[in-house]
């Protein structure tokens, strides 16, 4: 066999091989029905490469409506927060607010649920325009959670960013956010500790509806709640 056959049976050994694996990452769903949440990590050769998913991933679902209180005001406009743990320093964290839920999907056992959506989430039409910002809090050990107040540093923030799921029931007004750890800023790091979703509506108007926010991870073991005292729960309980 010569040279030329040589490379030419190479060449096409990585591309079918990169391309199976692109179609198989871009095929790829969460058990519940959502949309893969990619980090930016690549995955394939050339062009054929694409967006790795993040190891590990956790879903809360959740209800805005008059009944829940907001937790702050943002922009001019009511703000609520979930708070999260991540037990052991990061490369990545993504973050993702999808608004509606609808038939998207339905919590599994290991998701994160706020009390009463079940019954709530049986409205599929009311949604809002998501909004997040995402934040480091000054709290890096577990016992701390409960006691947290100060937001170190605001990592990011995003109004239409999503990428990862092709929006058919209204126009692309979902939320997506990745951000990279920066080890030679302490204040960038993404170390173990307590992060912050803030999230509002991006248009005037009220906060109501279902949504579901996803948090992509390199790491297991990640809570998700919407108070510092229920996580304080799922994390030292």
């Amino acid at each position: 066999m010569d040279i030329k056959m040589k490379r030419y049976l190479l060449f096409s050994s990585l591309f079918f091989s990169s391309f199976t694996q692109a179609g198989f990452l871009n095929s790829l769903v969460d058990g519940d029905g959502l949309p893969t949440l990619t980090s930016s990590k690549k995955a394939g050769v050339g062009f054929a490469s694409v967006a790795a998913p993040y190891a590990n991933t956790v879903n809360y679902f959740g209800y805005i409506d008059k009944t829940v209180a907001p937790d702050a005001n943002v922009n001019g406009k009511k703000a609520y927060y979930l708070y999260v743990w991540v037990p052991a320093a990061i490369d990545e964290l993504g973050v993702r607010m999808i608004s509606p839920v609808g038939d998207l999907a339905e919590p599994s056992k290991t998701d994160f649920v706020q009390k009463g959506y079940t019954e709530k989430a049986k409205d599929k039409e009311t949604w809002f325009d998501t909004w997040i910002r995402v934040e480091r809090m000054d709290v890096v050990s577990a016992d701390k959670i409960r006691h947290a107040k100060k937001v170190i540093n605001i990592l990011a923030k995003d109004d239409d960013g999503d990428d990862t799921y092709d929006e058919k029931r209204h126009a692309s007004y979902n939320s997506l956010v990745r951000i990279e750890t920066e080890v030679s800023k302490p204040e960038k790091a993404l170390v173990r500790g307590l992060y912050r979703i803030a999230f509002t509506t991006y248009k005037k108007g009220e906060v109501e509806g279902s949504f579901v926010s996803t948090v992509g991870t390199n790491v297991p073991g990640v809570k998700v709640a919407a108070s510092l005292a229920e996580l304080d729960v799922l994390v030292n309980n």
